[in-house]
């Protein structure tokens, strides 16, 4: 449970394949899909990521390609909801609202930044989905994201800026997607919303769209059955946003959920055997290799990411989890060190293991 995305992840991918071998391998994908809660078919997402693997086999940029044509249909059950929207705002709403029967493991966070609202995305990434699947994964949610929203809202969906980490992007991408221009230097994944449009009117809206008794009622059901999984992994989207914040903790959590500390750490113990720092400290594991990886950031701007004021405390967080130093693990890796190949893949398995 918690793994399952909509076929319509994958609409329109034969249309880029690049041999007979792929066209196969998407047809036997999409007979997988199973109807599990009788809205839509679904798919593991680890059948998704060796869709998207075949497509990126000689460039990253099939990707956008492939984006820009799905426009809304990538959107799956939630369109008709969001052709409904009276805003921008409304229309972001659905998708925070109804994304986990769309996509499981993919989480959106939304925060203040200044005068822009930042959405970023986060991946539960399952066994056998290496990093660089998630990533990717990623990477594709967020270029939906714009390019279903550009077609759903049209011209008054101007995201100032899309943001990727290095490690999820080639080299060959374009400096822009759609007209919005893309950061591909980044420390996290993000597209960056203008406040002022948040209001807009919906200039493509449909009068006569109604929120679906039964979609209403699957998401009831689903959140119930799914409590602990949602718990875990909402709380650890919105840790991987707030880390450089310096508002990473339990009181600004406790806020966000409308209750006090104590009560929502008690629920923590009761329902995850962890505690908030627990959760904290591993998603930090889960966001620094891969900015360490790319080879890009000083340590302190790492550092910083994960909520650290001093390099120094991150290097001794990456000791004690890790068994060595930063700069230990780049040497190595570097050197193709096995051991470091082998502590990079048991991390890479399932850094939140614990917790589940």
């Amino acid at each position: 449970m918690g793994h399952s995305v909509s076929t319509s992840a994958i609409w329109g991918a034969n249309s880029f394949s690049p041999n007979p071998a792929f066209t196969r391998r998407c047809a036997d994908v999409v007979e997988s899909a199973v109807c599990e809660h009788h809205l839509t078919p679904m798919l593991q997402l680890k059948d998704v990521v060796t869709v998207f693997d075949g497509l990126c086999a000689e460039s990253y940029v099939t990707m956008l390609r492939l984006a820009e044509i799905q426009g809304r249909h990538c959107a799956g059950l939630m369109v008709p909801m969001m052709e409904g929207a009276e805003t921008v705002s409304d229309a972001l709403k659905v998708l925070l609202t109804f994304n986990c029967l769309h996509a499981q493991p993919i989480y959106w966070t939304p925060s203040v930044r200044g005068d822009h609202v930042s959405f970023a995305i986060w991946v539960d990434r399952p066994a056998g989905v290496t990093v660089m699947q998630s990533e990717r994964m990623a990477a594709m949610g967020m270029l939906q994201f714009c390019a279903g929203f550009s077609d759903l809202l049209g011209d008054i969906f101007k995201p100032t800026v899309l943001r990727f980490k290095p490690s999820q992007v080639g080299a060959d991408w374009p400096s822009q997607f759609m007209g919005i221009p893309i950061d591909g230097n980044a420390t996290e994944t993000e597209v960056l919303i203008p406040r002022a449009s948040l209001l807009l009117p919906n200039p493509l809206k449909k009068s006569d769209v109604h929120n679906a008794p039964q979609v209403e009622a699957e998401l009831k059901r689903y959140r119930e059955q799914s409590k602990t999984d949602l718990l875990r992994n909402e709380t650890c989207s919105w840790i991987k946003t707030n880390l450089a914040t310096g508002e990473c903790d339990l009181a600004h959590m406790a806020e966000r959920m409308n209750c006090d500390k104590r009560t929502l750490q008690r629920q923590f113990k009761r329902e995850l055997s962890c505690r908030f720092s627990d959760l904290v400290d591993d998603v930090r594991a889960e966001v620094c290799l891969p900015l360490l990886e790319s080879a890009i950031f000083p340590m302190q701007v790492i550092a910083e990411q994960l909520g650290y004021a001093t390099s120094g405390n991150f290097s001794r967080f990456f000791q004690r989890r890790f068994n060595c130093t930063p700069r230990d693990w780049m040497r190595a890796l570097g050197e193709g060190d096995a051991q470091v190949a082998a502590l990079f893949d048991r991390r890479t398995a399932d850094p939140l293991s614990r917790v589940r």
